[in-house]
């Protein structure tokens, strides 16, 4: 399959670009020391329409799709793999506002999210469970329209900005699951000081610690006892959104490894000359390529898949988990391109190695996601390629 981009594809891709080597180049030190990602890049990113390449025209998005999103990804990663983290973890609770909120929700938090008004954040992981619904402690105990939220989530992005966050808490008394949208900051909601990372250190995640928070009715997302329904739509397309981003850290190895090949000089000509740079700049090449036809792949089987999640949902969690392995040998190979310059931090390789490194654990871990996909295809009676 070839994947040709349309006129408006190629135009918001080249903004990306833009964006990317003017704004986020001569700023990565910046990003990667503050204590929080820069204001002023995050409303720009929102002012040329990033945030809003996904949903529909009616609620100010650009109606562009999930595979002109994961080209914008992809391209920011490529020089910043924190910018690129830092939208998809945005981009987290309004795909779930999108996919399972009443119109009220919608005009209420997922208009004014488009257009970069808060960072909104996603709340499921805790410290005993990152996968399984039923090990959850938070807990909304409560009925007849009100109820209190109690426990810890860990690992959770944008935690430290105002604006809603999508907490899915334990059902007091059953092992269903219910979505509610919170206000940060709220009586009750306090956070640790952000967590220290091996990498992408512009994008910070916290402890968010739930005491007695009081919801209502109106604050349930996506359906009393739905979460899990709710986790499963919206972490499909987080897991695609982290590919785009995965894929694009490999992109941005495979500049700095071919660079430095072809200006590194061995008794005056460059060290590109040797086979064994030749054979490690074509597996660079190739792990970043079968990469990004498979995410291109997935993400147009979510922009034309509608009627069943879970073959989409099949689909990203096969392209998350090769993706997500594959990054980190990718990186590793380019580093290695380097020799001993490539663990120095003027070289800059060695920052996308450590991003890469974060790729198989997060947004589901690569062997879960493999178990995901490959139960799928063992239980279709379709055929999946």
């Amino acid at each position: 399959m070839e994947f040709i981009r349309n006129e408006l594809q190629e135009t918001i891709r080249s903004s990306a670009v833009d964006f990317a080597q003017n704004y986020l180049k001569p700023r990565v030190e910046e990003i990667e020391t503050a204590e929080q990602f820069p204001e002023d890049l995050f409303h720009i990113m929102a002012d040329m329409g990033f945030l809003s390449l996904s949903y529909p025209e009616g609620y100010g998005g650009l109606g562009a799709g999930h595979l002109t999103l994961s080209m914008v990804l992809e391209e920011i990663a490529r020089v910043s793999p924190s910018a690129a983290t830092l939208l998809t973890v945005c981009l987290l609770p309004l795909d779930a506002i999108h996919l399972f909120g009443t119109e009220a929700q919608k005009q209420k938090y997922l208009v004014p999210g488009i257009q970069g008004a808060y960072r909104g954040s996603l709340a499921f992981t805790e410290p005993g469970t990152g996968s399984d619904p039923k090990q959850l402690t938070t807990v909304a105990k409560g009925g007849n329209g009100k109820y209190l939220i109690s426990g810890t989530k860990r690992f959770i992005s944008n935690a430290a900005y105002k604006g809603p966050i999508v907490v899915v808490a334990r059902d007091e008394g059953a092992d269903t699951c219910t979505a509610y949208i919170v206000e940060k900051f709220c009586k009750g909601y306090s956070l640790s000081k952000p967590w220290d990372k091996i990498g992408l250190h512009g994008s910070h995640v916290y402890d968010v610690f739930l005491d007695d928070v009081e919801v209502t009715e109106a604050d349930i997302l996506g359906g009393y006892g739905k979460g899990f329904d709710l986790l499963i739509g919206t972490t499909t397309y987080g897991k695609l959104a982290f590919s785009a981003v995965f894929t694009g850290i490999m992109d941005g190895a495979y500049d700095l490894a071919v660079k430095y090949a072809k200006e590194k000089l061995h008794r005056g000509s460059p060290i590109s000359k040797f086979p064994s740079m030749q054979d490690k700049a074509a597996r660079v090449a190739a792990n970043t390529l079968s990469s990004r036809l498979m995410l291109y792949k997935a993400a147009e089987d979510a922009d034309t898949i509608t009627n069943d999640i879970r073959r989409v949902q099949a689909s990203a969690a096969l392209v998350k988990g090769y993706i997500a392995d594959l990054a980190v040998e990718t990186c590793t190979m380019a580093l290695n391109m380097h020799a001993s310059y490539g663990v120095t931090a003027e070289y800059q390789v060695e920052r996308f190695l450590r991003d890469a490194v974060i790729a198989p654990n997060i947004e589901g871990s690569a062997d879960i996601q493999r178990l995901i996909a490959g139960s799928y295809i063992l239980k279709s009676a379709e055929h999946f390629l």
